[in-house]
């Protein structure tokens, strides 16, 4: 649960080519740089398939935005998937208005069986 003290948390959780990253709390100009440097990162050691979870997002800006764009040419770059899962109602009603719901492949697990 996201509380008031909680500004960026992010934990990896890696299984061979496959590495998911829990976005926890807001996702601006000062967090959205530490995502990228994480992607960059799991792409450099051989992450083949990213998964970059909002469940747990409260609040995206423009920079988390162009951030999550920049992740995901990265991964094209590399022939690496990346995957934006689990956006709450804010976020996915952020990334519908400004476009990259048309652009990022988004997807919910939540209701995968």
């Amino acid at each position: 649960m996201v509380n008031d003290e909680t500004v960026w948390e992010l934990s990896v959780h890696r299984e061979g080519g496959r590495a998911r990253l829990d976005a926890v709390g807001d996702l601006d100009l000062d967090t959205a740089p530490k995502l990228l440097t994480e992607v960059v990162g799991q792409l450099d050691s051989g992450a083949t398939e990213l998964v970059i979870d909002l469940t747990a997002l409260a609040f995206i800006d423009s920079s988390g935005l162009g951030t999550l764009v920049g992740c995901w040419r990265r991964a094209q770059q590399k022939g690496a998937t990346l995957i934006v899962a689990n956006p709450n109602d804010d976020v996915s009603m952020t990334l519908e208005i400004t476009g990259l719901d048309q652009i990022l492949p988004i997807r919910d697990e939540r209701q995968a069986a």
